[in-house]
């Protein structure tokens, strides 16, 4: 052992990291909020990662289905729309019942149009139109397909009879 050099201090950390169970994850409501104030505010790569940390620590929370829709809006905001449809996909997958289905079933849509992928796209607002149909994303659903000459339900076209 070379000279003057001490033994390692008995209060020294471990060399090893502790498990991840052991990693203290920050309250479920700061977080979410954190997350919500910074996406309100632009602060889109802060969000995303603080989103991705809410689902981590609290996936089967009342809010998990909405922190995933905000990371699919953050990527349909960005322009990455097939992220965006993959996880628009999880929102209707693993959260049918949240609060953001149909905006998610909505954003999905616009995403798949965005990729010139307009079968699919029609597809999915007629689906979202027949499954919430007194929603505001449905209303949003009927006019993108009646821009698009898409539309299946037409109002019934008035004849006047002389």
């Amino acid at each position: 052992e070379p000279a003057g050099v001490a033994p390692a201090a008995p209060s020294a950390a471990p060399p090893v990291a502790p498990p991840a169970a052991a990693i203290q994850a920050p309250p479920a409501d700061g977080l979410y909020n954190n997350a919500l104030r910074d996406y309100n505010a632009a602060r889109y790569d802060l969000a995303l990662s603080q989103f991705h940390d809410y689902l981590k620590y609290y996936p089967t929370t009342d809010l998990a289905g909405n922190a995933q829709f905000y990371i699919a809006d953050i990527e349909y905001k960005a322009g990455n729309f097939e992220a965006a449809v993959a996880d628009y996909d999880k929102v209707l997958e693993e959260f049918p019942g949240g609060n953001k289905a149909a905006a998610a079933q909505l954003k999905k849509g616009y995403s798949l149009l965005e990729l010139g992928r307009k079968e699919a796209g029609v597809r999915e607002l007629n689906s979202l139109i027949q499954r919430y149909p007194h929603s505001i994303e449905a209303t949003q659903a009927r006019e993108r397909l009646r821009k698009l000459g898409a539309s299946k339900a037409r109002p019934a076209a008035t004849h006047k009879s002389r």
